[in-house]
């Protein structure tokens, strides 16, 4: 693993345990929405989660906003998140990375 990717990888770790649902005080580690990370050598980050409110639509806005974050980190150039365990996951998944 290169010292580059290392950094990559600290950097989109920062943003993640530092980002709050919208609706709790504690960040995204904490609540365990964050369900798997992979971060390619080429800055591919892709996420799986859960949200903690399935039919909450500022949850929605909230994932929408932590994709276009994330994607602003130095030597991200692609995000997708994938939302798993709630009902209609793949139509959140699709508006997500529309």
């Amino acid at each position: 693993m290169s010292r580059k990717h290392v950094a990559l990888q600290r950097r989109v770790a920062r943003v993640l345990s530092g980002w709050k649902d919208p609706h709790d005080l504690r960040p995204y580690p904490e609540l365990e929405i964050v369900q798997h990370i992979d971060i390619a050598e080429d800055g591919e980050v892709n996420l799986t989660l859960r949200p903690a409110r399935p039919h909450c639509p500022c949850c929605l806005l909230d994932l929408d906003n932590l994709r276009k974050r994330l994607a602003e980190i130095k030597g991200v150039t692609f995000v997708h998140l994938t939302v798993v365990d709630i009902p209609a996951a793949p139509r959140w998944t699709r508006a997500i990375n529309r």
